[in-house]
């Protein structure tokens, strides 16, 4: 019983000392066990104060009595000490959908509290013992944030321009005509809402980093702890970080670096003032790190993971970094509800004295980071005159607009996967063998498809605009690293956590998945008529699929489990009672499939920055599975230890703060997404949630079904292109 909701009965209403004290007789609560207590032979110290029943007719005729009958079927929920205040409950009073949880905590505590006044001990303590505190996964006091260093001299001003309204060109046009036409080594970003129109979807973010930006790009390796930076003049240097040091540390560091050194926000205005913010922007973003965690940072996050050094080396699998990041010194933004684009750049003094610095140990050129005022200003009216340009240009088209594609089940299939069909098959028998045993509840099994490409992919921009055309999302990204030669091509289409400039967390996972209606379904008709009636019979299937999804058991165990998983990883930092879900399992329709989706939110600690918000709840859940860190530990061995890469991790960006509020952060959960290593190897990562109640079957084409959502695009384009591959077998 994972993730499902039973009747429980009890007798303790009217009892003041049972947990069920003013809680009705049945009350339904969410179970997470595979093993129970033998209802037989008891120790005469105990009692059986609450049951439930495996058969739903025995449950309907038993009558409600004080003693539980001891029938085969009656399943123990809970026992309690007959002389001391020990409870045990087999179900789960903190999941979202059990009943009167909170009751039966508060129950408890004021049990408890009576026990030890009648004992003479007070209570509250003062303190509590450190064998006790010890054992609590959230600090019992919050820590006062690091202490800013003094800065006496000139500081950094971040700058925004709304240009004017009658300039807007869509995002594409942009991106092909402008960023990805800049020559820059550290590389070339844009965070792309393509899914348009969607309420997730209202702002879009790009940037390049040419020389003049003086800017940087990092990427990281758990196997052996080497940092890298490139520089945007061409500049490298890597260095190792310290063995109690983690690249999350590194990066809180820095963004807390910069964050000391900015003065605060200004707004340029056409007559060229420069004025102190008045009102508060539309977007959180004010620049910074935009880039990736790959899975395998969970080795740094939750450091009782195995280590990458046991992972077999592929003799396909690219030498992806395991985070890479480029620091953001400017971004052209996009507002598609307003149809407004902005401007943004970190601007650092033009009287900064050149011959010192702030002697930061990694970042040791951080005093001519960003742009001059003047190099600032001729970027802006750059980028002015190329968007008239091409607004003064009506043939100016996204790139695929034009272009009649063929059929991807038309073109040979180029793509292997790493577990074959049996073999992911034999690893989902597995994975129900360890459910069973109750060693996890969920298991977010997976695999990867690979091809490799006979000659290299210089157009890879193209081959994102394919695949945001046809399978557009609200949390789209294209992110390209030159120096490490690695580029991801995201059309993910979920949330894995926003931090807001207030403070508000908000994580959003998505499990259950089933296919929309597509093509025809007029075959219980005469005739199809390949028109309005045609359409009317699809919409009505595709209606169907989606109250299906909606009642699913299993789906519905499936995020209900990982929901409550997400609520634990957020009371790590968040003060538990903030942590709420606003929308629960509600079903969100996107190009290829229906998906439930929860959203859940609460606040963020005073004491905790984004990076490590961002740190303690990595990897996503979505992807693990529950318990998280007992399943990472299974999929280790049901995976063959290979590593994941920059699938199943997260993208998206750690802000700068603009002096008046906390910086903030967006990350998407690595789905749907091909990654491209070395212009020539490709790779998509798809998966699913294992239950007891998976068919393993079912669960197989569900791989398929969500390596749908980005192959078809890369099979008509490696057609359109006539490129040549080589099947790489595992």
């Amino acid at each position: 019983m994972h993730g499902r909701r039973s009747p429980i009965y009890h007798d303790g209403t009217y009892d003041k000392t049972s947990l069920f004290l003013g809680i009705p007789s049945p009350f339904c609560a969410v179970r997470y066990h595979s093993l129970v207590v033998d209802n037989k032979d008891l120790p005469p110290q105990l009692k059986i104060s609450a049951w439930c029943s495996e058969n739903d007719n025995d449950l309907q005729e038993r009558p409600l009595s004080n003693k539980p009958p001891l029938k085969k079927l009656s399943t123990i929920m809970s026992l309690k000490h007959l002389s001391k205040p020990i409870f045990g409950v087999q179900f789960h009073p903190e999941s979202i959908c059990t009943e009167y949880g909170n009751r039966i905590l508060r129950n408890f505590q004021i049990i408890s509290r009576s026990f030890l006044k009648k004992r003479g001990i007070l209570f509250p303590r003062p303190t509590l013992p450190p064998s006790i505190t010890s054992l609590s996964i959230v600090p019992i006091s919050v820590h006062a944030p690091k202490s800013s260093i003094s800065i006496t001299g000139p500081r950094h001003i971040l700058i925004m321009k709304e240009l004017d309204k009658d300039i807007w060109v869509e995002s594409s046009i942009v991106f092909k005509h402008i960023i990805s036409a800049d020559k820059s080594v550290t590389g070339k970003w844009w965070l792309d809402s393509s899914r348009q129109p969607d309420p997730q979807s209202r702002f879009s973010y790009m940037g390049s980093t040419p020389a003049v930006s003086n800017s940087f790009s990092t990427s990281y390796s758990t196997r052996d702890k080497t940092l890298s930076i490139t520089y945007s003049d061409g500049t490298l240097k890597s260095k190792k970080l310290a063995n109690d040091q983690t690249f999350w540390d590194w990066m809180s560091d820095i963004i807390s670096h910069f964050n000391q050194r900015i003065a605060g926000l200004r707004i340029l205005h056409n007559n060229g003032n420069l004025e102190n913010i008045r009102h508060r922007l539309p977007f959180d973003f004010r620049l910074g790190m935009v880039g990736y965690f790959g899975y395998e940072m969970k080795l740094e996050s939750m450091p009782s993971c195995a280590s990458s050094k046991e992972c077999p080396d592929h003799s396909f699998a690219c030498n992806s970094p395991d985070a890479a990041f480029i620091f953001a010194t400017q971004a052209i933004i996009f507002d598609h509800i307003e149809k407004r684009i902005w401007v943004a750049g970190l601007v650092r003094p033009d009287n900064c004295d050149f011959s010192t610095s702030l002697n930061y140990p990694d970042i040791d050129r951080s005093y001519r980071t960003g742009f001059s005022y003047s190099d600032f200003i001729l970027w802006v009216m750059s980028i002015e005159r190329k968007l008239r340009i091409i607004n003064s240009e009506p043939s100016v088209v996204s790139i695929n607009s034009n272009y009649k594609y063929p059929s991807s089940t038309t073109i040979k299939h180029p793509f292997v996967a790493d577990m074959a069909s049996d073999s992911y098959i034999k690893a989902i028998e597995k994975s129900r063998q360890y459910i069973y045993e109750g060693q996890c509840y969920e298991i977010c099994l997976t695999t990867q498809i690979r091809t490799s490409l006979q000659s290299r992919l210089n157009d890879i921009y193209d081959l994102y605009e394919r695949i945001r055309t046809d399978n557009p999302a609200p949390f789209s990204a294209f992110l390209h690293f030159p120096t490490e030669d690695i580029a991801v091509l995201s059309s993910s289409p979920e949330k894995f956590i926003q931090i807001n400039n207030e403070g508000i967390v908000e994580m959003k996972p998505i499990k259950g998945t089933l296919a929309r209606a597509k093509g025809c379904f007029c075959s219980q008709i005469e005739q199809c008529d390949n028109g309005p009636r045609c359409e009317e019979i699809r919409e009505k299937e595709d209606a169907r699929r989606k109250h299906v999804l909606e009642g699913d058991l299993k789906e519905r165990a499936e995020n209900l489990m990982i929901v409550d998983l997400i609520r634990n990883d957020l009371a790590q930092v968040c003060p538990p009672h903030t942590v709420k879900v606003s929308d629960l399992m509600k079903v969100e329709s996107y190009e290829t499939v229906h998906q439930l989706v929860t959203t859940v939110r609460g606040k963020l600690r005073d004491d905790l920055d984004c990076v490590k918000a961002v740190q303690r709840c990595f990897p996503p859940g979505s992807m693990t599975g529950a318990p998280k860190l007992r399943a990472i530990h299974l999929l280790n061995e049901l995976e063959h230890n290979s590593p994941r890469g920059v699938y199943s991790g997260c993208l998206g960006y750690v802000s700068l703060q603009d002096g008046n509020q906390r910086n903030a952060a967006q990350f998407s959960v690595v789905i749907r997404t091909v990654v491209v290593c070395n212009g020539t190897d490709l790779s998509i990562g798809a998966g699913g949630a294992i239950v007891h109640l998976s068919n393993p079957e079912s669960e197989w084409q569900e791989v398929v079904l969500k390596s749908q959502s980005v192959l078809p695009s890369i099979l008509a384009f490696i057609q359109k292109k006539d490129i040549n591959t080589n099947i790489i077998s595992f």
